[in-house]
Parts: C-alpha cells; structure tokens; sequence
C-alpha cells in the first residue's frame, strides 16, 4: 500500500521488546546496583587504600558540582525551543568554562582532603563535567533508555576492572583510581559523541534569536541555581573531605563505603527528580515524596544489613553498618526532598531551591565543623542526617507555600 512503512527489522523489534521491558528506572537501578557492586568489590581493598580511592572520587565528583555551573539541571530545566534559541556556541561556552572551574574546584578539594591524587581528581572531575552535560541534552531528547544504559555500561566495566585487579593481587587504591578515571573518561566520550550524533540529524541548526536579554538573563539563572546546588554537594559531601583531613584515610574509606550503600536507596528519587525537571507543564507535576520514600525504606534496609554482614567477613569495615543506621534515617528524608526540590525548581524557580540550599548547608557546615574533629566519621553520620532532614523540610515547606501562589495566580 502506498505511503505504508516498511515493516521493522528482527533487531528493531527485539530491541523495541527489550525497551518496553526494560524501563529507565529499571535501567537506572540497574546502574546504581553496579555502582554499588563496585563498591562492594572495593572493599577487598584495605580500608586506607579505599580511603584514598574515595578521596579521589570525593574531590572529581565534588569539584564536577562546584565548577560544572549546574549546566545539567540548567539545561534540563529550560522551556521547549530554549537550545535552538540560544545557539550551539552558548552552550558549548557554558561547556568550556565549567570545564576550567571544575579543574580548579577538584585542585583546591585534593590539597584540603589531604589525600589522593591532583591527576585522578582534576581528570575524573572534568570527564564528570562532559557526562553530565551530554546525559542532560539527552534526557532533554527524550533518551532516557541510552542515557541510563550508558551509566550502567560504565559501572560494569568498572567491576570488571576491579575485579581483574583483585585477581592480580594489585590493592593498591592509587592503582584502581586511575581505573576509575579511565571509565569516566570513556562513558563521557562515548555520551558526547552520540548527542552530538542525535543534533546532526536535526540538520542544520537556525541562527540563534535570543539577544543581550536573554542572555543576561541565563547567566542570572545560572547564578541562581548553581549556589543552590553547590550548597547541596557541600551538604552531602564536605563530610567526607574532612573526614579524610581530621580522622585520616582508613575512617573515610569506611564512612564513605555507608554513604555508597545508603544512595543505592535514592534511584527511584533520582530518576523521579530527572522526570520532573523534564516535563514541560509545570500543573502537571504532583507529589511523589511518600512513593519515593516506600521505595526507599526496604533497599535502606537491606544496605545497613548488608553492610553489618560485611564487616563480620571483612574486620576493616565492622563499624560501616553503625554509620549506615545514622544514615537511614536521613537517606529517606533525602529520597523525599530531592523530587520536592525538582517540582519546586519547575514551580517557583531557582531561587526557591537555592534558599532551601542555603539554610541546609549553613546547619550541615557546622555540624560537620562541631562534630568531624571530634568525632569522626560518627559525628558526620550524625550531622549528615540531621542536615538532610532539615533540607527535606525545609523544600517541602516552600514547595507547599509555592503550590498555594500558583492556585491563587489561576484563580
């Protein structure tokens, strides 16, 4: 008949069965289940090499938050026809400047912690940078199943390798940070290469239309948001960096190996977060904080049980359960405040998030700066929890402030 389309292929329509299977929040966990493989593995690494391997993590992935400019939430968050507004060489000068900031972020984060490598930490960091960016274009395009598989293609290889390094007797935490830079640096180009694939097809993009307001404007937004979400990363990771400078290397390998298993929890907040900041109707968004915390509780569980079951076969992480039951509590206020923060960032703003951001990190601050020197990686469990309490609060708070002004807008 004519007009009709050529019936698919045997690989498209296996390929279509395995996408309707295998969803993106399917896909997502299975990238934090590998994740947190690979962190498992890691603790065949003695606690102070997997001190400096976190060391290294802590700093590329704090510095890729503190310098990356937030330009994957940024760009996430835009209206339809934003990019094609603005132009290819707006984007990729937001891309080159986050570039240099996280180098220097992730530099200065390595002299502080006091462990780990400038290299790793600066290399790692910038690779991170490149993923976000290319993950948020492609969530953007709707490529939610290729960006997660991406994520979980990287965590296997990263078992692999550190597998294979165990196997070799090489337990050395220096060694398998550079494995990890590899891995970053891979998935990265991979990513970017294949968004820079998705935009040729669009053809040839338009002259950009946005003027001197309009990017007057951006920069203001990105202002904006970036402080809120460099407050957040100093929430959630400045207890590891110092850690690693007042209770030394063994303590933050352990801390931080709780902290991994704990995340594993936040997939379905994580992926529920990417959504909304993805949908368009900001009326459309409704709230999802009770689903992501039943979600949450069992996988919580289970990770603190598991992490006690670990340190009867590894003696070097005994005390890694205690600091997963400190964390529990605040992992679940976590999973709830990262989808209120997502719809309040649609509904009310970047000003909205970064207010929250702000009061969080000034109690988490000094909680960790009361607390670490004298207790250790206690006192950052401890404080970590209550600061990821008072955030969670504090979103849904002004996410219900923010609901009541819109209703009084339509009205």
């Amino acid at each position: 008949m004519a007009g009709s389309r050529p019936a698919p292929s045997p690989g498209r329509r296996v390929l279509g069965r395995v996408r309707r299977f295998v969803s993106p929040e399917r896909l997502h966990l299975v990238a934090l289940g590998l994740t947190g493989l690979a962190a498992l593995v890691s603790v065949t690494l003695p606690a102070a090499e997997r001190g400096e391997l976190a060391a290294n993590m802590v700093s590329a992935t704090v510095g890729a938050a503190l310098g990356g400019l937030s330009a994957d939430t940024f760009l996430l968050s835009r209206p339809a026809g934003w990019i094609m507004s603005r132009g290819r060489l707006w984007i990729a000068g937001i891309l080159t400047a986050s570039l240099g900031l996280t180098a220097l972020a992730a530099a200065l984060l390595t002299t502080l912690a006091g462990l780990g490598s400038h290299l790793v930490g600066i290399g790692a960091g910038c690779a991170l940078t490149v993923f976000n960016t290319a993950a948020s274009l492609g969530l953007r395009l709707k490529r939610f199943w290729f960006v997660y598989t991406m994520r979980a293609l990287g965590g296997g290889v990263l078992v692999a390798g550190y597998g294979l390094l165990w196997l070799g007797h090489r337990l050395d935490g220096g060694l398998w940070s550079v494995l990890w830079l590899g891995v970053q640096i891979a998935t990265a180009t991979v990513l970017g290469v294949a968004v820079l694939g998705w935009a040729r097809r669009f053809g040839p993009v338009p002259a950009a239309t946005a003027g001197r307001p309009e990017y007057r404007a951006d920069l203001l937004a990105v202002g904006r948001l970036h402080v809120g979400v460099c407050a957040q990363m100093l929430t959630y990771r400045l207890s590891q960096v110092l850690v690693a400078r007042f209770a030394g290397a063994g303590a933050l390998g352990v801390f931080a190996l709780a902290v991994a298993a704990l995340e594993f929890a936040q997939s379905g907040a994580v992926v529920r977060a990417q959504r909304i900041l993805a949908e368009r109707d900001p009326e459309a968004i409704g709230d999802h904080g009770r689903d992501v915390v039943k979600s949450a509780l069992p996988i919580a569980a289970l990770a603190v049980i598991g992490l006690a079951a670990l340190g009867v076969l590894a003696p070097d992480y005994r005390d890694a359960w205690i600091f997963g039951l400190l964390l529990l509590p605040g992992t679940l206020a976590l999973s709830a405040g990262k989808t209120w923060s997502a719809a309040l960032l649609k509904r009310a703003g970047e000003q909205a998030t970064t207010a929250v951001a702000l009061v969080t990190m000034s109690v988490s601050v000094v909680l960790y700066v009361l607390l670490i020197p004298w207790a250790g990686a206690l006192g950052a469990a401890v404080a970590s929890s209550v600061a990821y309490g008072v955030y969670a609060l504090r979103t849904r708070q002004r996410l219900q402030r923010s609901t009541h002004l819109l209703v009084n807008r339509m009205a």
